[in-house]
């Protein structure tokens, strides 16, 4: 019954861990640069984009070894490669040492995140996957807000402390270990193993878009607001916080969401994230850019647990490892390539203000949008076109 109770929690655990474990030491960054003054500004960054790079590759082939592996057992390899890789970055007395241990704990994250949601199909179906999803999606974003709020405190004494936000990773171990059972075995149904159907992919190849259009956010507002003369650094935290605090919840109520908008929900999620973008352009106040962060928010939000849940329900229980593999590892693809991706389309199209990036964006959504309603009615009239020839 313990074990019931707590299969839940112990699975949104893993989110908790997942989504920013790179970032959560951001706060620390200034405090570090001053303990290695020697340090190239280049190598201060990679203490924060070193970790996505290496969860690429790992989140990928988590899916091929839960194949071969117990997913349990994988879980224990990552979290343990997480807590020392995480903690033992503030152990280490040189930069090269540092970097080591961020590329161990994109190890140990990429062994974990796509279980986490590997482990949601394996052990929920139908509206209480939906639910689940949108709760992980939530989750996922309370513990980046957690963690760097955290971390930032703990760096005011010393950017060594700032390290311990990993010791919360201990805890999930203990979770894992005694509420976590080895998921039901299943019969697979129509996929041989080895292969996955295309949509997958094609799901794969959406969330890097995705990612390439929303992560201009967190990349660029700060700037934003400092070169508009709306904000200033302090206030683009609470902007992130404000887009956040909107995924969050409409995560924790992605169940209802999509159970009450059924196929509009990813049409309604497409204009709410375009638009909030191109309202990015326009704004001149500070309460109007919170207004258009929170609507970018809310489409964000119900984005990505759609994306995940669509692929779960494309493929067989034996097979939702590596499917979600293949969907986790696009998002942290899009994530590193979205900076890249917009600054040569700003060197192509000569843009002079971080206004016209969120204009190309929020158009490039909107037409994405246009693009799913005329697909979604094609696919409808297909569908009466097929159930009245039989």
């Amino acid at each position: 019954m313990l074990k019931s109770t707590l299969l839940k929690p112990t699975i949104l655990s893993l989110s908790f861990l997942s989504i920013l474990s790179g970032a959560a030491i951001s706060p620390a960054l200034g405090r570090i640069q001053q303990a290695f003054p020697d340090a190239s500004e280049l190598s201060i960054q990679m203490i924060l984009t070193l970790t996505p790079l290496f969860i690429i590759p790992f989140s990928l082939l988590t899916g091929r070894f839960s194949l071969i592996f117990s997913k349990r057992k994988i879980l224990f390899v990552g979290l343990g490669i997480y807590l020392i890789a995480g903690v033992g970055g503030g152990l280490m007395n040189s930069i090269p040492l540092i970097l080591f241990m961020r590329a161990l704990l994109g190890v140990g994250t990429g062994l974990i995140s796509a279980l986490s949601l590997s482990l949601i199909a394996d052990f929920y179906h139908g509206d209480e996957r939906s639910t689940t999803m949108g709760q992980s999606s939530a989750i996922a974003t309370l513990g980046g807000i957690f963690l760097t709020i955290l971390s930032g405190w703990l760096a005011l004494y010393s950017w060594r402390f700032a390290f311990g936000v990993y010791l919360v990773s201990l805890i999930v171990l203990i979770m894992v270990w005694f509420s976590l059972p080895n998921p039901p075995a299943t019969q697979q149904i129509s996929t041989k193993p080895g292969r996955l159907p295309l949509g997958v992919f094609g799901m794969g190849f959406l969330t890097i878009l995705l990612m390439v259009v929303f992560y201009l956010i967190p990349t660029r507002i700060a700037l934003f607001l400092q070169n508009t003369g709306i904000g200033n650094a302090g206030q683009s935290g609470i902007s992130i916080a404000t887009m956040n605090l909107a995924a969050f919840l409409v995560g924790m109520t992605f169940g209802q969401i999509r159970k009450f908008l059924k196929t509009l929900t990813t049409l309604l999620a497409l204009l709410s994230l375009g638009g909030g973008l191109l309202a990015l352009n326009f704004v001149e106040t500070f309460p109007g850019v919170l207004v258009s962060l929170f609507i970018a928010g809310m489409g964000i939000g119900t984005l990505m647990p759609t994306i995940f849940l669509i692929t779960a329900n494309m493929v067989s229980n034996e097979q939702n490892g590596p499917a979600l593999s293949i969907t986790n590892s696009s998002l942290y693809l899009g994530q590193f390539i979205s900076p890249l991706i917009f600054s040569m389309l700003g060197t192509l199209f000569h843009f002079q203000q971080i206004r016209e990036e969120f204009l190309v964006s929020g158009i490039l959504t909107i037409i994405a949008a246009v693009i799913f309603l005329f697909w979604s009615l094609f696919q409808k009239r297909r569908s009466v076109a097929h159930s009245q020839q039989s």
